[in-house]
């Protein structure tokens, strides 16, 4: 009997438990024939709902947190375990490609002649493209290098490139004359305030009585000499005769002495000038503005004694007005003594 019973309630258990086995592997099997379905399924979802997306895998970590951690770690162990050795393979094949080269170098170079030769006569098109790729990724990594090479080699040499300029100027004129006006219509606040600025620097400059700015280029071979020159003259080692002589009196040449002389004659008229006090001269556009100036500090001077005397006299008034007892008289005071104790006073203003 008891036999029977168990047998009873087994065999309800035992159903079921089949036949979610039966639908397991149904299961599977339905995901093996589907499989490319049910990606693409899945990943549309994905892309429609970001939001539930991220909802679901914000509470898988917070419910997950120390598994998440754990399979973080294991995986970012294995790619640093993947980028080291990988960078040891590299490293033992650029050594081994090292030794094979010192070991011969022509049959290393005729290797890749003929390798080049086989690439580009399976593929033109891609071994041009690999190549002209390879040539970017070198320029692009040494851009500041053959730059500062290209402009040392125009400052030493410019006559080529400034040819080739004039050359190209005279055949397409017309288009680089556009280009500049596009340019400056593009970028016009741009070049109008270039353009005040340098009338800004040379009025500076003319007030001042600065020449006008006559810097050049220099090539390699004046460069040269005059380094030579600089170092000839500052380095070389006087003897006590010319030490005594350079001390005693320098020579200096006729023609710089008169120039000097006249460019003193020049200084001392100038000063002369402008102490002149003559109203009758004709003075200078800086002699003007100068004077300008004086007179305008001057009025500002007068008018603001003016507005304290008149503030002065508005508060007498006042005081006179409401003062209790008369006025003392006031004695003269030297500018240098000691300014008195004010006295007490029991009503009134005082001034």
């Amino acid at each position: 009997m008891a036999d029977e019973l168990e047998g009873r309630r087994s065999g309800p258990a035992a159903s079921e438990e089949e036949r979610a086995a039966r639908r397991r592997e149904s299961d599977r099997r339905y995901r093996e024939r589907h499989a490319d379905s049910i990606r693409e399924n899945r990943r549309r979802w994905k892309a429609e709902h970001p939001d539930k997306v991220k909802e679901y895998r914000d509470r898988f970590r917070e419910r997950h947190l120390e598994r998440v951690r754990e399979q973080n770690r294991v995986r970012e162990r294995a790619r640093a375990d993947a980028a080291r050795k990988a960078a040891d393979a590299a490293e033992r094949r650029r050594v081994r490609s090292r030794d094979r080269y010192a070991a011969d170098p022509e049959a290393h170079l005729a290797y890749q002649r003929e390798r080049r030769q086989a690439q580009r006569a399976a593929d033109p098109e891609g071994y041009r493209e690999a190549k002209k790729q390879r040539t970017k990724r070198w320029h692009d990594a040494h851009r500041d290098e053959e730059n500062a090479k290209l402009r040392a080699k125009h400052r030493d040499n410019p006559e080529p490139k400034r040819a080739a300029a004039e050359r190209y100027y005279a055949k397409h004129g017309d288009e680089v004359r556009e280009r500049r006006m596009a340019y400056y219509w593009a970028n016009r606040e741009k070049q109008l305030e270039k353009q005040r600025q340098w009338r800004a620097r040379e009025k500076r400059r003319r007030e001042v009585g600065l020449p006008p700015r006559r810097l050049h280029r220099v090539g390699a071979a004046e460069r040269a000499e005059n380094a030579a020159a600089a170092e000839d003259f500052f380095a070389r080692v006087r003897t006590t005769e010319e030490v005594k002589a350079m001390r005693r009196e320098p020579e200096t040449p006729a023609h710089e002495l008169a120039r000097w002389l006249r460019a003193s004659a020049r200084v001392r008229i100038a000063a002369g000038i402008a102490d002149d006090s003559d109203p009758t001269r004709p003075v200078s556009a800086s002699e003007v503005r100068a004077r300008e100036r004086l007179a305008a500090a001057e009025s500002k001077r007068n008018a603001d004694a003016a507005e304290a005397a008149r503030m002065d006299a508005i508060a007498r008034a006042i005081n006179d007005q409401l003062r209790l007892a008369a006025r003392r008289p006031q004695s003269q005071r030297h500018a240098h003594a000691p300014l008195p104790t004010p006295p007490i006073q029991t009503g009134g203003l005082s001034l």
